[in-house]
């Protein structure tokens, strides 16, 4: 069995083949470790609960779907849940929106809104595309390359950086705020 297969087999991830795209450094870190060589700490920022830094011109009402966005920080990934901090992705973006008085769909929630090759704190983040026109991901930006999403099962609800998956896109569900 592949080790991607038997990760898969583990977790049961919705994604499974993003596993392999870890394996690389999973060997490098284990080298390292029966080395004995020391390990550097982690760079802050990169996954965690603090909350992002936000342009000062930035509106209220953005400011408001951050801070919903980090009061869901700590949740469980749950597939296909919605109640509060026990959601997968498109639960915790459709709590988060709510808050503000959006109502999203449970799914597909990109088609609520704009593309944008801009976007701003509070904007959804989509990732992982698994077809034309459709993601298997969903969160909301930050700002400075940052997201607040429900990734998986084994890290839960956090902030954590853009980069960590792959195919992202981005829309405008607050027009002119």
């Amino acid at each position: 069995m592949s080790k991607s297969g038997a990760a898969q087999a583990v977790q049961a991830s919705a994604f499974p083949e993003l596993y392999a795209q870890w394996e690389g450094e999973a060997h490098a870190i284990v080298a390292a470790l029966r080395s004995g060589v020391t390990l550097q700490s982690c760079l802050t920022g990169s996954g965690g609960t603090s909350m992002p830094d936000l342009p000062g011109n930035m509106s209220q009402f953005r400011r408001d779907i951050i801070r919903f966005a980090q009061e869901g920080v700590g949740g469980t990934y749950v597939w296909g849940g919605t109640a509060f901090k026990a959601w997968d992705c498109s639960g915790y973006v459709q709590w988060v929106y709510g808050q503000v008085g959006i109502q999203l769909p449970r799914t597909e929630q990109w088609l609520s809104g704009t593309p944008t090759t801009m976007p701003q704190p509070g904007d959804l983040v989509v990732q992982n595309p698994d077809g034309p026109n459709h993601w298997g991901h969903v969160g909301i930006y930050a700002g400075n390359g940052m997201m607040f999403s429900a990734l998986n099962p084994a890290v839960g609800t956090l902030l954590h950086p853009v980069a960590w998956n792959s195919g992202t896109q981005y829309f405008v569900l607050i027009k002119n705020i």
